[in-house]
């Protein structure tokens, strides 16, 4: 295993000589470490420490930011700072930009975009002096209603893997240390935190699943943020399996700091501790926000009275200290000023990643993109068109705001700097353009909205219907629906005008079939949780600025309970459907779904050709697919090569050619089908990349398979296995058969 982690220790260095990194906003070099060394130097550093100073790092304090470790000013030692949120700097500060959400970056498929946009947040986080970025989110869209969704990576376990992998990676380049979350199977707010009991104990859910839907599923991602190098995870408040995350010995000490290789630390969710000795023997290192009593200095008396051994607390504290070695936060990390305004110019790659992951989700006889020159009559119709009636600042929801989303609620909202609604940005298209624009935003006034349909302008005009549907933390949709029933809206304006186009803007599923199928409802776009740039970002789409590129990243259904999964509102959450989730359990029970996962038009077509499957060869040079995969995940920091798992074994080629009339991309995916000892679903995603190509132009696209790739998990012997036999490979542009473009075979 050693052997392993120098190979690619050794692969790193020869690809990137210098392991530092040149912070744009005070222009310090930050020199990372491998976690060996970093837990070398927590080691020195706690040798310094006596006891009562150990146990009064376990535990969160009051202070400046969200989350707050004690200072100890005998040793020099300045504490941390800890700030929700996952797209951006939270928790109320000024000069925050408001990236898109968790949900809307997975939509783009985009690896570099995955990586680019947590390197903006890192910058910002350390811009303030953060020390602790409380993302990923990666909880499983396993629930359509679930309140989070928006925070997290949609509903399949490899796409969240990837972006875990890296979004932890572009956060901890920046010198900030990362922090999974909610660990694990948090995948509703419905009693999340309980109905209390007598003895002020909440009783929670417990999500009750079996062990290879632990592994193939929700552990998935936590595992690829922990190859990535992830140095902090947040668990849960629920239970698993009958047993409160936060002391839950199979998941904190048997799964993750064993089978997984952890070396970092585990955090309470605020209040996720309910008692002392349990949870510390349980694996858990730090408790927050830390006014419960639970940890912190009351543990010296349960360390002198035997209950709990001197040995873990050190390790405790050892996990503690090392991420801020790891990433080089002893090097002049900033002073914190959570106002300090470091935005810089990050509206650019925010409004790219906006765009990026909208997604055209039906468009007849090619009414996008609009002429500027010839569609100058426009009718806006619908509150979420619009600026909100109650500010920026709302974290939670309120019937009477309304207005454009640009994230949903909770501790993941991120006060906007600003925010641009598709309305002002129409508006001062239709300036430049010399457009006639007309709208109404009161989508209950339907008196004025029929009013319209009689104008004089009310000829070949084109109509935008905007729609939302808004979530928030701690509690759960009440439905599939939109806001104030904009179905209603849709159906309205679309009985009157032959050139309907409705944007969805949703955090989450939904159910389109009220209108979806109306003649006259000519095109959708979904607009997704798009973030501050969003006005600019749809202008661009709209009038063909930019090709819309965009993939769902959950399945849209005909029926709400054609998911086969909902919230529980009893005291247990019970996970029967398996490894069945989504498009795997659509194709399970045969059911077509509106639109499949993956799912997404294009301005643009593509053909695709030319299927090549080849086993990976050691000695590849520095330029071959897997060589390349290999260097750009690895850094010194990270956990990469701990168990082999992600050792690439196959390579997968095909050309892909643009034989439209626009410059456009398409997301390439592979889909894998496993022999019959794996008892998988059909089909599994195993691997994408989305390609941008000029017309006429081809590529050659490589997707890479690993050893983890092409492994079940075998509950007999605990392990990841190879399965022997025939593994068909399906290269699509999304979970449905019809959309399969080329189709080949390896054995094993």
């Amino acid at each position: 295993m050693l052997r392993i982690r120098l190979l690619l220790l050794c692969v790193f260095l020869c690809w990137s000589p210098t392991i530092s990194i040149i912070d744009d906003f005070n222009q310090l070099r930050i020199t990372f470490r491998t976690w060996e060394q970093s837990i070398a130097m927590a080691k020195s550093f706690i040798n310094q420490l006596t006891l009562e100073e150990k146990c009064h790092l376990t535990a969160g304090v009051g202070g400046t930011c969200a989350g707050n470790i004690a200072s100890l000013v005998r040793v020099n030692f300045s504490g941390f700072c800890l700030q929700d949120t996952p797209s951006g700097v939270g928790d109320g500060v000024l000069y925050s930009t408001t990236f898109a959400s968790g949900i809307h970056i997975a939509a783009t498929w985009d690896r570099d975009l995955f990586y680019r946009r947590a390197v903006a947040i890192g910058k910002e986080f350390r811009g303030k002096g953060v020390h602790y970025a409380f993302g990923p989110m990666i909880n499983i869209d396993r629930n359509a209603r679930h309140g989070r969704n928006w925070e997290g990576f949609g509903s399949d376990p490899y796409l969240s893997g990837e972006n875990a992998y890296f979004y932890t990676q572009g956060i901890q380049d920046q010198g900030v240390i990362a922090t999974a979350k909610h660990y694990i199977c948090n995948e509703q707010d419905t009693h999340r935190s309980g109905v209390m009991k007598g003895d002020n104990d909440p009783i929670v859910y417990s999500a009750n699943l079996d062990d290879k839907t632990m592994h193939e599923i929700y552990l998935w991602p936590f595992a690829s943020s922990v190859a990535a190098g992830v140095g902090s995870i947040m668990c849960s408040a629920n239970e698993i399996n009958e047993t409160r995350a936060c002391q839950n010995n199979k998941t904190q000490n048997d799964l993750l700091k064993g089978e997984l290789g952890y070396l970092g630390n585990i955090l309470t969710d605020w209040m996720g501790a309910k008692s002392t000795i349990d949870p510390i023997l349980s694996g858990l290192d730090i408790d927050m926000p830390g006014t419960d009593g639970y940890m912190g200095d009351v543990l010296v008396k349960f360390v002198q009275n035997g209950s709990i051994p001197q040995s873990r607390i050190d390790d405790m504290v050892i996990r503690i200290i090392a991420p801020y070695y790891l990433v080089g936060q002893d090097q002049n990390y900033p002073t914190i000023d959570l106002d300090r305004n470091v935005m810089g110019n990050n509206y650019l790659i925010n409004r790219e990643i906006s765009r990026a992951g909208m997604i055209l989700l039906k468009n007849i006889n090619n009414i996008l993109p609009l002429n500027s020159s010839m569609n100058t009559n426009i009718y806006i119709y619908g509150q979420a068109a619009g600026q909100t009636n109650c500010g920026l600042e709302q974290t939670a929801w309120n019937t009477n705001c309304g207005g454009a989303l640009y994230q949903g609620g909770g501790s993941g909202f991120v006060r906007p700097s600003y925010a641009i609604d598709p309305l002002t940005a129409l508006m001062q298209k239709g300036r430049e353009n010399h457009f006639q624009i007309r709208y109404i935003t009161n989508q209950n006034d339907f008196v004025s909205i029929n009013r319209t349909f009689h104008d004089r302008a009310f000829e070949n005009v084109i109509c935008l219907v905007f729609i939302s549907a808004w979530s928030e933390e701690g509690i759960d949709r009440t439905d599939l629906y939109t806001f104030d029933n904009g179905e209603q809206l849709v159906l309205t304006v679309a009985e009157n005008c032959y050139q309907t186009i409705v944007l969805v803007n949703s955090v989450s599923q939904l159910n389109l079939e009220r209108w979806i199928d109306h003649p006259n409802v000519v095109g959708t776009i979904w607009t997704g949780m798009p973030g501050s740039e969003y006005g600019y970002a749809l202008v661009d789409i709209l009038f063909g600025d930019y090709n819309p590129g965009g993939k769902l990243v959950f399945s849209l259904a005909k029926n709400d309970s054609d998911f086969g999964t909902d919230i529980s509102f009893i005291g247990d959450s019970n996970y029967t459907e398996g490894v069945f989730l989504d498009y795997r359990h659509f194709d399970k029970y045969n059911i077509t779904p509106r639109y499949y996962f993956g799912y997404g038009l294009s301005y643009t077509n593509f053909s695709f050709n030319q299927l090549n499957i080849s086993q990976v060869n050691n000695d590849d040079n520095q330029n071959s697919p897997s060589s390349i995969y290999k260097q750009r995940r690895i850094r010194l920091y990270n956990n990469f090569g701990y168990s082999g798992l992600y050792d690439p074994i196959y390579t997968i080629t095909c050309i892909i050619k643009n034989i439209g009339k626009f410059y456009g991309s398409e997301v390439v995916q592979l889909y894998l089908n496993f022999p019959i000892e794996a008892q998988e679903p059909l089909k599994i995603l195993r691997g994408f990349q989305r390609v941008y190509l000029e017309v006429n132009q081809s590529k050659q696209v490589a997707l890479v398979l690993t050893r983890k790739d092409i492994s079940y998990w075998n509950v007999i012997n605990q392990q990841w296995i190879i399965a022997h036999g025939k593994y068909t490979v399906w290269i699509s542009t999304s979970a449905n058969n019809a959309d399969i473009k080329l189709q080949g075979s390896f054995n094993i």
